[in-house]
């Protein structure tokens, strides 16, 4: 055996086992330990070597009181940066200003969920960008990011109290908008990390979603966004009594079908008619006296009522959907559990909080005859919305409910075909309209569990419920579409094209 004295003086094996031995040879560059504090975004866009090209991600917390997007790439206009990806979670109205810079090169890929004016815009002007837009769920971004198909240079991501080292949370601080399980994945997986916060406090902080390994800067900015709005869709419940029975009879079809049990997993959500059905659900669960074990959210303080009623006894926080879900979120620790994208819904993971869902309540732009789902665009062609979790809960929940009124004003909902298709019929399971509940034929065993019950529950087919809402209005209005210039890709669970959003002809609105 060979020996060599190396950089510490120690002699040792040149080689065990015919491979060489990498000898130390007494030099060591000790790690960084000075702050990663920036003074300015452009100074951190500067430290981190974003240039031209590379793909940002940002995650929607805030929603529609984001500021952090718009600033970040203000600040890469300055410095003259251009042709970016953007890989946003979603994108919202007050992101508007994204439109100025696709127009002026610094944004020309979006690969992200769009709500709102940048969607509008795309419709009608495809070419502004190099590629279409690709939508993917929650869960399939989350996939994507992890395994490489959506490569992120640099992960922006809001938070509202962090330290000097990066240990950060969405929890504390005036801006506090929930935990921030939508950047985990991309903290864990982009080649930089840069924390955006408005309020930076000594090391080491004590609540840490995302942790200093994972960062590389951190610039603090005079507010990351306004937390009342937050809220997703409308937080109250409606009063409408049309709806109201919608809700009612999707309890009452569930309950009917055995759904409503001891044990049971529920996922809540926002929108009038959803929260009264959730409302309704915890109604039920007490008038039975049972538990549900478990529920997920995008959370409210309809959420927490039930689990304060004693009516659930585990609540996961995906997303919190009002300011009484961020308190209770810092008041009651222990008493809720994060749930991270890729825990919640990548489709391939080992598994997935979805999967053990017994029931989900959803929403739909358009409904066909198959049992398709649209929730991406309106019955015009343009693209207005994002994914979310619509096909994770949808794929993974025991029975899918949709609720929709068979039309809005003159425009039918359900119909021969959906305009865009979100969600594959196979994933859905009934649809509870103002005019009856039409179950999947495809689910013959819940057919089965509702046999002689017909006379308590208003069902019908989905081609009756599509006749009336013809009746009503005359049917769909022509689609003025241009085939020849696709707008966006539809991505399904496993990354497949489902469909695809072609260019709205006409003049664009803004």
């Amino acid at each position: 055996m060979q020996f060599v004295v190396n950089g510490a003086g120690r002699e040792i094996p040149s080689e065990i086992g015919g491979e060489k031995l990498r000898v130390f040879d007494g030099k060591w560059i000790p790690p960084k330990k000075e702050t990663k504090v920036y003074p300015s975004l452009e100074a951190a866009i500067k430290g981190v070597g974003l240039r031209d090209g590379m793909t940002i991600s940002f995650h929607h917390q805030l929603r529609d009181g984001d500021y952090v997007i718009n600033r970040v790439l203000d600040a890469c206009a300055e410095l003259g940066i251009k042709n970016l990806r953007l890989a946003q979670t979603a994108l919202f109205p007050v992101h508007e200003p994204v439109i100025e810079h696709i127009k002026n090169g610094v944004v020309n890929r979006i690969e992200g969920s769009l709500n709102g004016p940048v969607g509008n815009f795309v419709s009608f002007n495809p070419d502004a960008l190099s590629r279409p837009v690709i939508l993917r769920s929650h869960g399939r971004r989350g996939a994507a990011v992890r395994t490489g198909e959506l490569p992120v240079d640099v992960a922006f991501i809001a938070a509202s109290q962090t330290d000097e080292k990066g240990n950060a949370t969405g929890i504390w601080g005036e801006s506090a908008f929930g935990p921030i399980v939508y950047s985990t994945v991309d903290a864990i997986y982009a080649k930089k990390v840069v924390i955006v916060t408005d309020d930076v406090q000594k090391y080491p902080l004590q609540a840490q979603e995302i942790t200093e390994n994972r960062v590389d800067g951190v610039v603090q900015i005079d507010k990351i966004g306004d937390p009342d709005k937050i809220v997703s869709g409308t937080l109250k419940i409606t009063s409408d009594p049309t709806r109201l029975k919608m809700a009612m009879d999707a309890v009452d079809v569930l309950d009917a079908l055995g759904v409503i049990r001891e044990g049971m997993g529920f996922q809540t959500g926002a929108g009038g008619t959803s929260l009264a059905a959730s409302k309704f659900l915890g109604d039920r669960l007490e008038e039975k006296d049972i538990v549900a074990e478990f529920c997920i959210g995008g959370t409210t303080r309809f959420t927490f009522d039930i689990y304060n009623r004693g009516r659930v006894r585990k609540v996961y926080i995906g997303q919190a959907f009002d300011r009484a879900s961020v308190e209770f979120a810092q008041n009651h620790p222990g008493e809720w559990i994060p749930l991270d994208i890729p825990h919640y819904a990548d489709p391939t993971n080992r598994g997935r909080a979805v999967d053990k869902l017994d029931v989900v309540f959803l929403g739909a732009t358009e409904v066909d005859v198959n049992f398709n789902v649209n929730v991406n665009t309106h019955s015009d062609g343009r693209l207005l919305h994002g994914i979310g979790g619509h096909q994770d809960t949808a794929d993974g929940a025991f029975v899918t409910v949709v609720l929709t009124p068979i039309r809005r004003k003159d425009n039918p909902i359900i119909r021969d075909s959906v305009t865009t298709l979100t969600t594959p019929g196979f994933a859905v399971d009934i649809v509870v309209t103002d005019e009856g509940i039409a179950i999947n034929p495809r689910r013959k065993d819940l057919l089965k569990r509702l046999e002689g019950k017909e006379k308590d529950l208003p069902l019908t087919t989905i081609e009756h419920l599509r006749d009336r809402a013809y009746d009503l209005t005359g049917g769909p209005k022509p689609l003025k579409v241009d085939r020849s210039k696709v707008v966006a890709l539809v991505h399904w669970l496993d990354g497949s094209v489902l469909d695809a959003v072609y260019r709205v002809k006409g003049e664009d609105e803004n």
